[in-house]
């Protein structure tokens, strides 16, 4: 290690020259800055001064400039990667010489002249911010500045790859994905506590590096400029983001917060689990799909509060004990003592709905559980699970709902399970909730010839007044037997409902059988 004067005399040069020198990007940084000067590590000094990249004068070659971005890192060709908005290349950082020198990887965004000034300029903004960041998990910004031509150009240390070449390695093995949502999750965490929002998180900007370390790459601007692209192409390159992107981003991207974000990872999650491209919310049946859910929930205020409390929540799953588990039918005995309760406790409804959620709907035994424990929950523990998430509550009951058409129960057991339906119509007022309730409970009363059942939908149907719940009770009865609604409605009872009902009902009725 040395000084200025060590510096110098390497060099050949006179201490004034160094401050010269020291302005050049390519000059090597100093390793401490202590009270009498900078100190620096005289091998690399050593190695910078008889780098091949530059001549005797210090200056690079006519030809390296030309491929040179930021007096610094120089371009090789061809490039290594590209998309609609930017080329990738490899480059050669001239601050690193020698045997040990790495390259570095360096994203040139091209069209960036049909993206408004302001987005660019936040970009810009951005990227200076992430230059102060270091953080394990992001990966860290090297230089960024302005092509000749006007582009964007920023570089970043050179990965292995991104996630895309590496999903099918991690599906279906819960400990790596695990490990990698840790990492990606601690990256955006640490910048949200910034006032930093990735906006475009997805495989493609989820590096690999050395040591089995996951970084997030590709901040700001990208989003922005792959929307210029996407309705071009059909590639996945193109319209990828749309899988990850948050529904509220669409609608006015520069109001997104961090919970944008959460969508992002969770979808990422998703396509772990799943082994494919998340085009749809479907997730199998399982521990993860109420954690997939709720954190992709369209309206973002049903959605995790924060990064940490998803990945809380995705570890409880998948880091849970084996001797905890326990079968359907026992879990719901045991919540069944706990939920039925006319103030049942907050934490029981919600181990009750994830309960719920990983139930496998086409397991006979899975839904006979459900059925047996779902019913029993109060007016007002069904507010408290449809205000906390509607989208899980829409799914159980839809599930709940199948079960209770195809299956077979006690005389009294169908009063209890029309009961239930007709409280759940009521207190979300949801005509989701509705078409269900209405479809399966004119099944149920026909199959077990329950007047009691009968009567509930009738009692659901005359309570409706608006046009948008009339047209999903009709839907239900039209996609229902055609005989099982025949016997749940009289012509007395169609008499008796409302105006908005009764004509799309008689129409349903007088076409001819299906």
């Amino acid at each position: 290690m040395g000084g200025v004067t060590e510096v110098a005399e390497i060099l050949g040069v006179s201490r004034q020259r160094i401050s010269k020198l020291r302005d050049r990007a390519d000059f090597p940084d100093p390793i401490a800055e202590i009270a009498q000067g900078p100190i620096w590590n005289l091998d690399e000094i050593d190695a910078w001064g008889g780098s091949s990249l530059r001549s005797s004068s210090g200056r690079p070659r006519a030809d390296t400039a030309a491929r040179t971005l930021g007096g610094r890192f120089v371009l090789e060709e061809p490039r290594i990667g590209h998309g609609g908005f930017a080329d990738v290349y490899r480059a050669l950082d001239r601050k690193q010489t020698g045997r040990d020198a790495t390259p570095v990887a360096v994203k040139v965004l091209r069209d960036v002249s049909d993206v408004e000034p302001e987005a660019v300029r936040r970009f810009e903004r951005e990227l200076r911010l992430l230059e102060s960041i270091r953080h394990p998990n992001i990966v860290p910004i090297l230089g960024h500045g302005l092509t000749a031509t006007g582009g964007i150009w920023y570089a970043m240390p050179l990965a292995q790859g991104s996630l895309v070449e590496f999903t099918e390695k991690l599906y279906g093995k819960n400990a790596l994905i695990l490990d990698l949502m840790r990492q990606v999750g601690a990256g955006l965490t640490h910048i949200h506590s910034k006032g930093i929002y990735h906006r475009d998180l997805k495989p493609g900007n989820i590096l690999r590096f050395e040591d089995g370390v996951w970084a997030i790459a590709d901040f700001g601007l990208a989003v922005e400029a792959e929307r210029k692209t996407t309705a071009l192409t059909s590639s996945r390159r193109g319209i990828g983001t749309t899988w990850y992107t948050a529904p509220e981003q669409w609608r006015d991207a520069r109001s997104v917060d961090h919970l944008a974000d959460v969508f992002s990872l969770a979808k990422v999650l998703q396509e772990l689990i799943v082994g494919d491209t998340p085009i749809t919310n479907e997730i199998p049946p399982g521990p993860l799909r109420p954690i997939v859910q709720k954190a992709t929930a369209n309206q973002a205020e049903y959605r995790y509060a924060t990064i940490r409390d998803f990945l809380e929540a995705l570890e409880t799953a998948i880091e849970a004990p084996e001797e905890k588990w326990e079968a359907a039918e026992d879990t719901a005995q045991r919540l069944l003592e706990r939920v039925r309760l006319p103030k049942a406790a907050e934490a029981d409804l919600d181990e009750l709905a994830t309960w719920a959620l990983a139930l496998d709907e086409n397991d006979s035994d899975d839904m006979t559980a459900l059925a047996r424990v779902l019913p029993w929950i109060s007016t007002r523990s069904i507010r408290y699970l449809w205000t906390s998430d509607p989208p899980a509550f829409q799914m159980i009951f839809r599930h709940y709902s199948n079960h209770i058409e195809t299956h077979n129960f006690t005389f009294d057991y169908c009063d209890v399970l029309a009961n239930f339906s007709r409280k759940a119509v009521k207190e979300t007022d949801d005509s989701d909730v509705l078409r269900e309730a209405i479809r399966s409970l004119v099944v149920l009363g026909r199959d077990h010839n329950r007047w009691h059942v009968r009567d509930v939908v009738t009692t659901i149907l005359q309570s409706i007044r608006m046009p948008e719940p009339a047209l999903a009770a009709v839907e239900a009865l039209r996609v229902a037997d055609i005989e099982a609604v025949e016997w749940t409605l009289s012509d007395f009872s169609i008499r008796s409902l409302p105006p908005i009902l009764r004509r799309g009902i008689d129409e349903l009725l007088s076409t001819p059988m299906r």
